[in-house]
């Protein structure tokens, strides 16, 4: 359900085709909502023929025809609906975190470098959303609600990451400590 969310609130913006609708997934909602482009294509065949989105075929030259898709009024109640729903629980399938509870299984030394990298990659990460909250907050636009709600999700994950931070950061330091113990006590 979340892609069809997804697709309908994106081209309820403007129309687009399945190209722009990943590449504005990936400038936008990436972080919380990942797909290929297989997934939208075939979502999106599911949306028209459930007559919530229309599909125009523009010529292009020396290239296949492009498909726009736009939200139909039926589209943009079913839209209405599925952001009306009650917010259930995401179900996570985090393989990082899977493989962190099962770390006393690794080897001392992988384990932790793959904890270095992912502390890494999740500063990347929140230094990346945070510059790019900059750059919105820095072009106001004519869309102030919509806005208002994309800042929030973007300000939420920013607090995860940097929770993630503390508590990864926290833990290497005190599992450095624990390591040079134990040689000390040895």
């Amino acid at each position: 359900m979340s892609l069809k969310l997804a697709i309908l609130g994106i081209v309820s913006l403007q129309p687009a085709s399945g190209y722009d609708i990943k590449r504005t997934i990936d400038r936008s909602v990436y972080f919380i909502w990942n797909v290929t482009g297989p997934q939208i294509y075939t979502t999106l065949r599911t949306l028209r023929e459930d007559g919530l989105i229309a599909s125009e075929s523009i010529p292009q030259v020396s290239k296949p025809a492009k498909q726009i898709h736009t939200i139909t009024e039926q589209g943009k109640l079913a839209l209405q609906a599925l952001v009306n729903e009650p917010i259930k629980a995401s179900v996570t399938r985090d393989e990082v975190l899977l493989r962190v509870f099962f770390g006393n299984f690794a080897d001392e030394a992988t384990i932790l470098r793959e904890l270095r990298a992912y502390l890494d990659q999740i500063t990347s990460e929140r230094l990346y959303m945070e510059n790019t909250e900059a750059q919105v907050v820095a072009r106001p636009g004519t869309r102030e609600r919509e806005r208002h709600f994309q800042l929030l999700s973007l300000h939420l994950k920013v607090a995860q990451y940097k929770v993630m931070e503390q508590v990864l950061t926290s833990f290497l330091e005190r599992d450095s400590q624990m390591m040079k113990d134990k040689k000390t006590s040895s």
